[in-house]
């Protein structure tokens, strides 16, 4: 038995969602291509769900468009996706309902892609598997990178970063040789010279000079490090207290840092050197982007991830028991080019003096031990960073997600 005209055409046109483009009109144009193909009345994409949505386009055979507001449902939808359900049917009068599921981009916050046709079409399981498998090709398109900036695969990134590391130990090694002379001889000269004269002014700094490049070539060594997995247990307050005790001093007056942990969390898989590593490096990169007398958020807790969930962290997380870290402060945000860099380009950064290295380190470590990290960011709101990592006594092994058959529920609209 031959499947209905739409879903055959439909069929037939998925290879254009592998065409390689750098259009950002693109995913528009592809989007009414693959309305018409598939036979349906209206087809619609948001992104991401949760937070204020980059994209909220919706197509009709006579037009694409973007869309005012989301659709009511939305949230709901979302929730019942969270599930094992790979798509959910929202009921609407005069209509076979949506049929909505979920996109991943690979390192980016999910969003929703649905499709609605008229009452006497009812969805079968051919056309949700059908819409799972558009779904599957559209996230990984070069049409919705050309719109929403670079996805990252987390295993390439981390390989690249492990490549990168390499090279960065050798080169730190080396340096550190040649600052060590250049301190140790800047140092003795000193002495040797009238004191307050311009040339001990100068030799001075010469050896303050020397001292900064050690402390570039120490994160280095850190980048170089980072990727060794120490699961022995840790708590996360104290990893916390250390760290905001070592950062005190560098916090503008008037800047208050509120901390929010259980007593009773339990401990995570990571040791307390790279734990504390990755914590300080995320309050520091607080701590910059706040104003003066702003306020810094950390909290922590015990949540489950769905297997959705998941796969919204950058890194290599599974579904199941995590400690999340919650870092949020009231900065400007981090605007969208600089945002879609921070993973995709190492040693990328903004910051007068910095060589990029700290998210580097942060991924490298959260990679090497079950975790991962998601950034959201609003310019009215700021910056909130969350880390993931499985608790000590469930340390998974690597997972591979798999792919699961096109479920669906059903919910009333």
């Amino acid at each position: 038995m031959s499947p209905p005209a739409g879903l055959s055409t439909g069929l037939v046109f998925l290879p254009n969602w592998l065409a390689e483009t750098t259009d950002v009109s693109a995913l528009e144009t592809l989007l009414g291509d693959w309305l018409r193909a598939s036979a349906w009345r209206t087809v619609g994409l948001i992104w991401p769900i949760e937070g204020r949505a980059n994209l909220m386009i919706q197509a009709r055979p006579e037009a694409v468009s973007a869309l005012a507001a989301a659709p009511s449902e939305l949230l709901d939808v979302a929730h019942a996706l969270r599930g094992d359900a790979a798509t959910v049917v929202w009921q609407l009068p005069n209509s076979s309902g949506r049929l909505y599921t979920t996109f991943q981009p690979a390192g980016r916050p999910s969003g929703l892609i649905w499709a609605e046709r008229g009452p006497a079409e009812p969805w079968t399981d051919a056309d949700r598997n059908y819409l799972v498998l558009s779904t599957r090709l559209i996230e990984r398109s070069s049409a919705l990178v050309a719109k929403i900036g670079p996805l990252l695969e987390p295993a390439r990134l981390q390989q690249r970063l492990a490549d990168a590391s390499v090279i960065a130990g050798r080169m730190a090694h080396d340096f550190d040789n040649i600052l060590t002379g250049i301190i140790g001889f800047a140092d003795l000269s000193v002495p040797l010279l009238p004191a307050g004269s311009q040339a001990a002014k100068f030799v001075g700094e010469i050896s303050k000079v020397g001292q900064r490049g050690i402390v570039f070539t120490q994160q280095l060594h850190q980048l170089n490090r980072s990727g060794q997995a120490k699961p022995q247990p840790c708590s996360v307050a104290i990893a916390l207290s250390k760290e905001e005790i070592r950062l005190r001093t560098a916090m503008p007056a008037g800047m208050q840092l509120f901390t929010d942990v259980p007593a009773n969390l339990v401990s995570v898989g990571v040791e307390q050197g790279p734990l504390g590593t990755v914590l300080g490096h995320l309050l520091e990169n607080a701590i910059e982007a706040s104003p003066p007398n702003a306020r810094i958020n950390v909290s922590a807790s015990v949540l489950e991830l769905s297997r959705v969930e998941a796969k919204e962290f950058l890194g290599q997380v599974g579904p199941g028991s995590h400690v999340e870290i919650v870092f949020r402060d009231r900065g400007v945000g981090i605007k969208p080019e600089v945002r879609a860099k921070l993973f995709a380009e190492p040693f990328f950064t903004t910051k007068v003096r910095h060589r990029g290295l700290g998210l580097a380190v942060v991924y490298r470590i959260l990679y090497a031990h079950g975790g991962g990290i998601r950034i959201e960011s609003n310019p009215e709101t700021g910056t909130v960073v969350r880390i993931v990592l499985p608790p000590a006594a469930v340390r998974p092994s690597p997972t591979t997600h798999s792919q699961r058959p096109a479920q669906t529920l059903l919910v009333g609209g």
